[in-house]
């Protein structure tokens, strides 16, 4: 799920929280680096990298930089040494720059945060000193993203800080901006997505979802583009169906 959003909505994810980075690199010139692998040594297993993109910086330069981004679930102690190792592949196969991401949507109270770097020491000398982005979306006040502009915001939100007993009302607000957002159908289909998967409701939190959207004009929009993906949904249920009937008779046919 996460790799499918911030892969469509790329751009965005860097502006809000690499706004820096924004400002200099050349969003026309993405490219997908689709078939990243790492060999894990010594077990001799190989693992795919998330998401590794290509990017030319602006000012008609060529150079080129990578942006390499993990996403995880959990916090594992050994997670920035695997992002350097990570590092170390992408350096030796591409010799070009490299921005290393690391986005940790877990919901669970880290008792010691996670390093956001790896070194290697010898008798107190520091050979290497590698850092990378951690970005932990537990660590942002939700309320504050839905003041933003970028539509990203409003769908990574559901992973940040809020009360849960706020639940029902923070996803009606969710929806409520995504509906509004100046994006394409597609897209705006990967925000609800991304919203309906990490803020589930009981019968009871729905049924007060629904009094919420139905009795308050600014949600309006919320009501009509659930229902259209509710049918696009029953229409995709009952198109594979039909398609899993035919395969079905086809194969009794054969019989």
């Amino acid at each position: 799920v996460f790799k499918t959003l911030i892969r469509e909505f790329f751009r965005e994810f860097i502006e809000l929280f690499l706004p820096d980075k924004a400002a200099v690199i050349d969003f026309g010139s993405v490219v997908f680096l689709d078939k990243e692998t790492f060999m894990d040594l010594p077990r001799g297993r190989k693992r795919g990298m998330d998401l590794v993109v290509q990017v030319r910086l602006k000012g008609g330069g060529r150079e080129l930089i990578l942006v390499h981004t993990e996403f995880e679930s959990k916090r594992k102690a050994a997670f920035p040494r695997r992002m350097c190792e990570y590092h170390c592949q992408l350096c030796l196969r591409h010799h070009q720059p490299i921005v290393p991401i690391a986005l940790f949507s877990d919901d669970g109270e880290w008792r010691e945060r996670l390093p956001d770097g790896y070194s290697l020491k010898v008798a107190g000398e520091t050979y290497l000193a590698f850092r990378y982005h951690l970005i932990r979306l537990r660590d942002f006040d939700a309320r504050t993203y839905l003041r933003q502009q970028n539509p990203l915001a409003f769908a990574l939100a559901a992973k940040m800080k809020y009360s849960k007993r706020e639940v029902v009302r923070m996803k009606a607000d969710f929806l409520r901006l995504i509906s509004g957002s100046r994006v394409n159908a597609a897209r705006r289909s990967l925000l609800v997505d991304f919203v309906e998967t990490y803020t589930p409701l009981s019968p009871r939190q729905e049924r007060r979802f629904e009094t919420i959207i139905t009795a308050d004009r600014k949600y309006a929009k919320v009501g009509e583009m659930i229902t259209v993906y509710e049918k696009r949904g029953i229409q995709k249920g009952m198109q594979k169906g039909r398609q899993q009937g035919m395969q079905q008779g086809m194969q009794q046919g054969m019989q």
